[in-house]
């Protein structure tokens, strides 16, 4: 896209951005800088900084030009709303829960591995301490999943009473629409992974 084109769409974003009824708590994510970066379909939103004093909202090329009103100002909402329940007090330190598990994971089988190889007891029974470790690891990341699912949830919700849930289906609806369906997880990334779109639209519509 042509830098002055660009600008002209980053104007117009920030534009149908400022008509969103934003509550007082969410102030610092008013006013955004707008940038267009990727030929995508997706928005996401940094906070402030010390040394940035405005909020970075950054949408794809298709994005800036194919989305409606309505479309725009569901999806910056959600974006919104998540970076702000993700800011408050445990969030981040709840979503993060067993993070370390994977790695543990990967540095016990491979002390396993090594102890049977040089026929170690220490080095397996190293190992085995640390498994039991990864257990209940997995045991907090699953957690840490299901808060980050729950934020996403909550941002939808949240949302939609910024911009009413009409908007928040409507931005979820063109996004699917212009991507596809997404691909579905294994059965151990399924544990993990984020909702998908269509289980957050099933969501809205049930509520």
């Amino acid at each position: 896209m042509e830098p002055s084109h660009a600008e002209s769409y980053a104007h117009l974003i920030a534009d149908r951005v400022a008509e969103i009824p934003l509550p007082t708590e969410c102030a610092r994510f008013r006013d955004p800088e707008v940038l267009i970066a990727g030929d995508g379909f997706t928005a996401s939103i940094s906070p402030p900084t010390a040394g940035r004093t405005r909020p970075v909202l950054t949408v794809g090329e298709r994005f800036a030009v194919e989305a409606p009103r309505e479309v725009v100002q569901g999806a910056v909402a959600v974006e919104v709303a998540s970076a702000h329940l993700a800011g408050q007090l445990g969030q981040r330190a709840r979503e993060r829960a067993g993070s370390w598990a994977p790695g543990l994971a990967k540095v016990s089988i491979v002390a396993l591995v090594l102890g049977w190889l040089t026929g170690s007891p220490w080095l397996i029974f190293g190992a085995g301490i640390a498994l039991i470790g990864v257990v209940f690891g997995w045991r907090e990341r699953l957690g840490g999943a299901a808060a980050f699912r729950e934020r996403v949830h909550a941002a939808d919700e949240l949302a939609a009473e910024w911009v009413g849930r009409q908007a928040v289906h409507d931005a979820l609806s063109w996004y699917i629409e212009r991507v596809g369906d997404e691909p579905r997880p294994g059965a151990l990334s399924a544990q993990l992974a984020p909702p998908s779109v269509r289980v957050r639209l099933a969501r809205l519509g049930s509520a």
